[in-house]
């Protein structure tokens, strides 16, 4: 072998270690690997499993903005001058959801902040001032459920066994029911069309006692009509009232009658409207594919009457835009009250 053949073979040797240890060297770890986010479609649309868990989680919300003019504007507290109110208000939900051996466990959180110019849209202070003057921020829901037991931060089981009075935004020129509440409430359905419902609830009023108030109810659902009657009993005060509500639907029609009855003409934390007996009715109709139209009639012992109408017309998926107006009157006021008002509301849910 002569010099040039050993050169050149040791050049051949060399590079192809090298190219054995270049390539070595690029040669890609394996990849670790990844947990994806899981659908879980065993509550309902919208929910998925919380990573390296069996919980389903569901987040939502909502953006409101609502514009008032009349009863329901602003009047300027130097000039007297009238002009529009304004209030915007966002929602955030957070649902949870786990199969247990008792049933489904669930939770419920709504939170609301919103800032607005008067007082109009929240007459009764409903929102506690956390954040300033024109800044509020509050918690309506706060609840754990399993197996029809329900407990927290929520609203009066007398207002919600029945239902909000009419699918319009000012729907309680005559009240129909208190609304925050802490709660234990258990509803027990049979499967049939009948349920019925026990709550002890505190109204989160400082002063008014420490034994929980009493709310119970029974509800019939049969095809297209639905019976519901609840009453509730104010310790405080040793009084009480009792609601009943009929529903009934055909086609994309709806239309309900309620009717309300308080042991005591001054009422009680839930008879919150005048004197002692009160009445509402409503009717929901569509007008287009988009829109819908909604009203509401409202009378109480103390002569309030109001009457609301609105044309809801669904934008978009998830966006409407509602306008309304209403007219209330108390005949038996000291103070006649007697005025016209509107209201228009952007809305986007998601």
């Amino acid at each position: 072998m002569n010099i040039k053949s050993l050169l050149l073979g040791s050049a051949a040797a060399l590079f192809a270690v090298s190219g054995a240890q270049a390539a070595d060297a690029i040669i890609a770890a394996e990849p670790e690997p990844l947990e994806y986010v899981r659908v879980c479609d065993a509550f309902g649309t919208g929910y998925f499993y919380i990573p390296g868990t069996e919980t389903c989680l569901s987040v939502g919300g909502r953006i409101r903005l609502d514009y008032g003019y009349g009863a329901n504007g602003f009047t300027n507290p130097v000039s007297g001058e009238e002009g529009w109110a304004k209030r915007s208000r966002a929602y955030l939900y957070l649902r949870s959801a786990t199969d247990t051996e008792w049933g489904p466990l669930t939770t419920y959180t709504e939170m609301q902040m919103q800032i607005d110019n008067s007082d109009y849209f929240d007459p009764a202070d409903a929102f506690n001032s956390e954040l300033g003057a024109d800044a509020e921020a509050r918690l309506p829901f706060a609840t754990i459920s399993l197996g029809g037991l329900t407990m927290g931060k929520s609203e009066s089981m007398f207002t919600q066994w029945t239902g909000y009075a009419g699918s319009v935004i000012n729907d309680g020129i005559v009240g129909f029911g208190p609304f925050d509440a802490q709660l234990i409430s258990y509803t027990y359905d049979a499967g049939n069309g009948f349920s019925v419902m026990a709550s002890i609830e505190d109204d989160i009023s400082a002063g008014l006692g420490y034994i929980p108030d009493v709310v119970a109810g029974a509800k019939y659902a049969a095809g297209a009509f639905e019976l519901s009657v609840v009453g509730g009993y104010d310790e405080n005060i040793d009084e009480g009232a009792v609601k009943a509500r009929l529903d009934g639907s055909f086609g994309g029609f709806s239309a309900f009658v309620m009717g309300g009855y308080s042991t005591n003409e001054a009422g009680n934390r839930f008879a919150n409207w005048g004197g002692d007996w009160a009445v509402w009715g409503g009717l929901s109709a569509p007008v287009t594919e988009r829109i819908t139209f909604n009203t509401q009639l409202s009378y109480d012992e103390e002569e309030t009457f109001g009457a609301v109408g609105n044309l809801v017309f669904n934008v978009a998926r998830g966006f409407d835009v509602t306008t309304e107006v209403f007219y209330v009157d108390n005949f038996d006021s000291v103070v006649d009250v007697d005025d016209i008002g509107g209201t228009i509301r952007f809305q986007r849910t998601f």
